[in-house]
């Protein structure tokens, strides 16, 4: 009894802090939207990171552990580069694109010093890629899409990829249309599940091979929550 009562309380801390969190004064390189920045260096304390920032680091760690050596990566809605950074560790090629011109002038600044990742100013929906990468990463991505141009953004990808190719994906998981969820406007899809995911990852010419979920609480990412904030999943290109 004494558990699931501090388990409730720990559990609306968490959820006001959740809606306290401010994205642009959270991440020094602003940009008007919900990107997290880590600061990848040498010594990176994990412990240090916010609640937001483990998670999305948890990601990439997820992704990176799949890359295989010398492949050729996109980090598509990139956001302030980090991840693309991270995994250039492995990659010999990584082809970053955000939406945010001004984000991008920044991170190029920053990781100016890195040759393995190229920072491109993009609109995802405007990629032209083919037949190019072993693996495409696009982590919290599908929610900011109308349905009809996340779809769109699906066969994007799909098309991008090479035989065998890989896509790393994450978003909310049955995230409510609520009122203060319109109202900020980061997000336009919701109430993603398993079954909407793999319908339309299907419909894009994908088979997914991994579902896996995370939550706010841990962070780590399990082959089964009982509390899931987030669907984590890889999805292999079909065979024509």
């Amino acid at each position: 009894m004494k558990n699931n009562i501090l388990f409730k309380i720990v559990s609306k801390i968490l959820g006001l802090f959740r809606n306290k969190y401010d994205f642009n004064k959270s991440n020094p390189l602003g940009g008007d939207g919900e990107r997290v920045d880590i600061q990848i260096k040498d010594g990176l304390l994990y412990k240090e990171l916010d609640m937001y920032q483990k998670s999305h680091f948890k990601r990439y760690e997820f992704a990176n552990g799949l890359i295989h050596d010398n492949d050729v990566c996109g980090d598509f809605a990139c956001g302030t580069g980090y991840g693309s950074v991270l995994i250039s560790g492995k990659a010999r090629e990584v082809i970053a694109a955000d939406i945010n011109e001004k984000v991008i002038d920044e991170i190029r600044e920053r990781y100016k010093d890195n040759p393995k990742v190229k920072f491109y100013h993009a609109d995802i929906l405007s990629l032209d890629y083919e037949d190019y990468f072993n693996a495409i990463v696009s982590f919290e991505t599908l929610e900011h899409l109308e349905e009809e141009d996340l779809k769109k953004a699906l066969r994007i990808f799909n098309k991008a990829l090479k035989k065998n190719g890989q896509l790393f994906f994450s978003t909310p998981y049955m995230q409510e249309k609520s009122e203060n969820a319109v109202k900020l406007g980061f997000h336009l899809t919701f109430f993603i599940d398993e079954q909407k995911i793999t319908g339309w990852l299907n419909e894009a010419g994908f088979k997914v091979s991994v579902i896996k979920y995370q939550n706010y609480n841990t962070h780590h990412i399990k082959d089964d929550l009982k509390d899931k904030d987030f669907i984590i999943g890889v999805a292999e290109k079909k065979q024509t």
